[in-house]
């Protein structure tokens, strides 16, 4: 974004790296299964790690892969590119190294790693469970021709919406269908041209301290999730990303003072919010919205974030992109007043692709604030 005070471009954009061609040489040790299994269930060309030498002629992964690259070449051209080239004139330092921290983010890496791709780590928040890789060496055909026809069936918003609902993912998610965010975690890493390092699950402790879940057994109650790291194509450096499951209302974390402490202790980030429900516009998640304010260095949301009213224009400066329309009757309660007047300016720049619930209207909008 061009800024009034600060003019800072994001600088060359690195060579884009398809979706679809996966071969790719490594400096960093990484988990060859892992990565293979992970290549797999996304469709995409593979190594022939132990069983998965005769999958590919025994499933119906074949099918499964040409549906995948047909959904997710359509998502370039119309959505993913675009995204892509607005982030690189619109958002400052989209390619530094820095934590994207995106609560009510649940699975979702596609969105966040497309705005920030370079980031070091991404920290995602959500109620979906944590999960795992599918053991394929011990399914039928039966079994796998049924767990890649649930991931397919579980990626349907993210085509259609470019979000997740989240009762449709708890359901799509359940341990008897794809098992978990890891796998869709993993696809999303897998297809924008990573491979998978390591995963290993984590947990949050009553110090808010992050450790590996093994070493949590004997506590009783801990915030479970994730840590998956991974590479691109040169391998010089690993990203991480963190998922987490958990309830961040209010009530949540109260009940979780562990994970308010792990909260507290951020560092500075780079926001993210989408489709996250209008959750921050009420008192009932008044924490989650001043932790966010209080840890970042940007916020980049559509108006089901943080309320307008919520941002203190003393301390931040604000970007506003796109058209703004109330929501519909799903939440009818929401009225921005004073966000509708904000968009009557003529200063307002267009948003050149479809992002979020007015995905249908095309009333998609932006704020984009950057803390001075």
């Amino acid at each position: 974004m061009l800024i009034a005070f600060l003019v800072v471009s994001c600088n060359q954009k690195p060579k884009k790296i398809s979706r679809i061609v996966v071969p790719k040489p490594y400096s960093v040790p990484f988990d060859t299964l892992t990565d293979d299994v992970a290549s797999f269930i996304s469709g995409m060309q593979h190594g022939k790690t132990g069983c998965l030498a005769r999958l590919d002629s025994t499933t119906r992964w074949n099918q499964f892969s040409v549906r995948l690259d047909s959904g997710f070449l359509d998502l370039d051209s119309s959505r993913f590119a675009k995204m892509e080239k607005w982030a690189d004139s619109e958002l400052i330092n989209c390619h530094g190294s820095t934590t994207l921290f995106y609560p009510f983010g649940g699975p979702d890496l596609l969105n966040a790693n497309i705005f920030y791709p370079n980031a070091n780590k991404y920290i995602l928040i959500g109620l979906e469970p944590v999960g795992v890789l599918p053991d394929l060496c011990n399914m039928s055909v039966e079994q796998i021709n049924k767990y890649l026809e649930d991931v397919r069936f579980s990626l349907k918003d993210i085509f259609k919406r470019s979000y997740f609902i989240t009762g449709n993912m708890i359901g799509a998610l359940k341990k008897s269908s794809v098992n978990g965010s890891v796998p869709l975690i993993s696809l999303f890493i897998e297809r924008n041209g990573y491979n998978i390092v390591s995963i290993k699950n984590v947990g949050i402790d009553e110090n808010g301290t992050c450790q590996l879940a093994d070493s949590l057994k004997n506590i009783k109650n801990f915030t479970q999730g994730v840590k998956i790291d991974f590479a691109a194509d040169t391998g010089r450096r690993i990203q991480s990303v963190y998922y987490f499951q958990t309830d961040i209302s209010d009530e949540g974390l109260k009940k979780n003072p562990g994970f308010q402490k792990y909260l507290s202790m951020l560092p500075e980030s780079y926001t993210y919010l989408k489709a996250a429900s209008y959750l921050m516009h009420g008192k009932d998640f008044s924490m989650i919205r001043n932790i966010v304010f209080d840890k970042s260095k940007s916020i980049l949301q559509d108006d089901s974030g943080i309320a307008y009213r919520f941002f203190d224009k003393n301390k931040w400066d604000i970007h506003l992109y796109g058209s703004y329309a109330r929501p519909g009757k799903e939440f009818s309660w929401i009225n921005e007043t004073d966000l509708a007047k904000a968009y009557t300016n003529p200063s307002v720049k267009p948003v050149p692709f479809t992002l979020g619930y007015n995905w249908r209207t095309q009333h998609i909008n932006l704020l984009y604030a950057v803390k001075k």
